[in-house]
């Protein structure tokens, strides 16, 4: 028989309660006309291999169904189910993406499911509804892409005569990156079912040794230049200086205009992103306005979102050289970031979101003692904006390359992450903010308890209080952000989160 697009399967948490979660890997039939005989025992075990204690498939009711048949896995089973893999991390790229974005300046929960305590970093609670969620919340999504690309490389291409090097390398990479985006994102996890929990040194230093690994088995396509920027990302993370940079370097020794994205199908997989922030049925995210300009940036529900891209490079070569005290080395990998991200593409869209309650043109400065800047608010209701999908930028190379102080260099290229990262989930990462454990890992894993590392959320003390990261006031025609958090990270600059150099 043949299995296609969903398994549903029904499995214990805890002696009294039951969660029914959809396992939404990929529709097989469709996307590769490929046969699955083994696929249903291949995505059970590799839920049992999750670090996420939550999961429990020796209660699936399939008697059918044993640990050795699983595990036999099965000639040609590799394709399909890193398929599977694949699809799980874009559902983990856009989880992050939505949710943390909210959490930081980037977004405002206007009406969504999210929760609302988002919009309030200190009081994030591991029983945050949406941080919670069983089968597709930011947590999950992360722990279930680890769980299953490390069951494909123990427990499907081991037993697979058809498996290739670059399909290993792929499985590689990705369980990579769900270490580095728990680094990222988290401030504690763990790595193996019933497991203690690994902090973010720990995690990273697990992405760097995957990615690694993944180079060293293939180097297939521009699969080099995607190891690279993620490589250069996580030895940024960790504050290895001279080995991002080194990294850097290789991934503009390749592609020029190098992005790798997750995809998105509108059938099968939409990018919940759009749902937030263009279709706006029952969800409504809004950007702070000076960062209007950047939104929509996904107009259709399979956009996809950058995970990997080459302005990043140029970003870590500028902070690198800032740390040494090379400003005009600085100044120029930023205006190099800055040049590219202005040749890439735009679209055209007619946004017909009215902006209720915000503010629909004229000047914004990012904080009270800011100049009043225009462009920065597009007119919408109707109008066409023009849409930077990939990347975008407010910054004037001309006015860049005038800096001068080291200040006023580190709060421009944070601007610049911001923006060029815009909606792809890296932002609250880059303020120091980092999630706990959800609250069904705490209560299923006897290593971890209440008030252990990793199920408190860490936000540094320079994080206004409340919503203070979304404020801003009107007046007249200009709107005045509260706070401009790039200024403060600049002002804060010996910290680890924000200054990993």
């Amino acid at each position: 028989m043949l299995f296609y697009f969903y398994t549903e399967l029904k499995f214990c948490i805890s002696s009294t309660s039951y969660i029914e979660t959809e396992l939404i890997m990929t529709n097989i039939n469709k996307r590769t006309n490929w046969p699955v005989m083994p696929f249903l025992g291949v995505v059970i075990l590799a839920l049992a291999m999750s670090a996420c204690d939550i999961v429990d498939p020796t209660n699936v009711r399939n008697p059918q169904t044993t640990e050795g048949s699983l595990r036999q896995g099965g000639t040609g089973a590799t394709r399909p189910f890193l398929n599977g893999v694949v699809f799980r991390f874009s559902d983990a790229i856009e989880d992050i993406a939505y949710y943390t974005d909210v959490v930081s300046d980037n977004y405002d929960n206007i009406s969504t499911f999210i929760s609302p305590q988002t919009d309030l970093p200190r009081s994030i609670q591991p029983s945050d509804l949406t941080l919670d969620h069983t089968t597709a919340g930011p947590y999950f999504e992360v722990q279930e892409l680890r769980a299953l690309a490390d069951f494909a490389l123990t427990g499907v291409i081991p037993n697979d005569a058809e498996a290739t090097d670059e399909q290993k390398a792929e499985a590689t990479f990705y369980r990579g990156m769900a270490n580095l985006l728990s680094a990222e994102n988290f401030v504690a996890v763990p790595v193996i079912e019933d497991g203690p929990v690994s902090p973010g040194n720990q995690l990273v230093q697990l992405a760097i040794d995957d990615f690694k690994a993944a180079l060293a088995i293939s180097q297939h396509a521009d699969f080099p230049a995607r190891i690279h920027l993620v490589l250069a990302r996580a030895y940024r993370l960790a504050g290895d200086k001279a080995m991002a940079v080194a990294e850097a370097n290789l991934a503009l020794a390749g592609p020029q205009n190098f992005v790798f994205s997750a995809p998105f199908d509108a059938e099968n997989n939409t990018n919940n992103c759009f749902t937030f922030a263009v279709s706006r049925v029952n969800n409504d995210v809004q950007p702070l306005p000076r960062l209007d300009f950047l939104d929509p940036k996904y107009i259709d529900r399979d956009k996809p979102i950058a995970a990997a891209k080459i302005e990043e490079a140029y970003l870590i070569l500028a902070e690198a050289a800032l740390s040494d005290g090379d400003y005009a080395g600085a100044v120029q990998s930023l205006v190099n970031a800055i040049n590219l991200v202005r040749n890439r593409a735009t679209t055209a869209f007619i946004d017909r979101d009215p902006r209720r309650g915000r503010p629909a043109g004229g000047t914004v400065q990012a904080s009270p003692a800011a100049p009043a800047l225009a462009d920065l608010i597009l007119p919408r209701a109707g109008a066409q904006v023009s849409v930077f999908t990939i990347s975008g930028i407010s910054l004037d190379p001309a006015a860049v390359a005038a800096l001068s102080s080291p200040a006023e260099i580190l709060r421009a290229l944070y601007l610049a992450r911001q923006e060029i990262f815009f909606y792809e989930g890296r932002r609250m990462s880059d303020l120091g903010i980092r999630l706990p454990i959800m609250q069904r890992e705490i209560e299923t894993n006897d290593k971890i308890n209440p008030g252990d590392l990793g199920t408190v959320v860490l936000v540094p003390a320079y994080i206004p209080d409340g919503d203070g990261l979304d404020a801003f006031t009107v007046s007249g025609n200009n709107t005045i952000i509260a706070v401009d958090m790039n200024q403060i990270l600049a002002d804060n600059r010996v910290s680890p989160f924000n200054l990993p150099f």
